[in-house]
């Protein structure tokens, strides 16, 4: 099963119905760039992706967290999950855009955000001066 050009990465990493399994993810004391890189090579030993490559950039990530130790050890765990851990272990997110996973800072994040207010009926009329 090959990732072809029809498809993008945030399809093929999001689509539930058939996630992308990886058998064990087992580190100790990684780095995010070392954790970052086991996973890929885990993902490239798969064979799915045409070009045998998954593209994960790190974004917005401070020394702080690019230092601090990760350990990770489990089996049979999806790729957004094992990504999800790594990410959360150093305060990081975790984006799929349609090319790459994105680990990201929260300054960093491009994520949107909807927030709703109730309003009096005749809010726009009489307006938001005080009574």
């Amino acid at each position: 099963m090959l990732l072809v050009g029809v498809h993008s990465t945030k399809a093929f990493i999001t689509d539930c119905s058939k996630p992308i399994m990886l058998n064990e993810v087992k580190f100790k004391d990684a780095t995010l760039e070392e954790a970052v890189a086991y996973v890929k090579q885990a993902v490239k030993k798969l064979g799915i992706f045409a070009d045998e490559n998954i593209n994960v950039v790190i974004l917005g990530a401070s020394e702080e967290q690019k230092k601090k130790k990760i350990s990770l050890d489990v089996q049979e765990i999806s790729l957004r999950s094992a990504l999800d851990h790594i990410a959360h272990a150093v305060g990081l997110k975790v984006r799929v855009d349609s090319h790459a996973v994105v680990l990201t800072s929260a300054a960093h994040s491009d994520e949107l955000s909807t927030r709703t207010y109730r309003v009096p009926p005749d809010f726009i009329s009489t307006g938001s001066a005080a009574k």
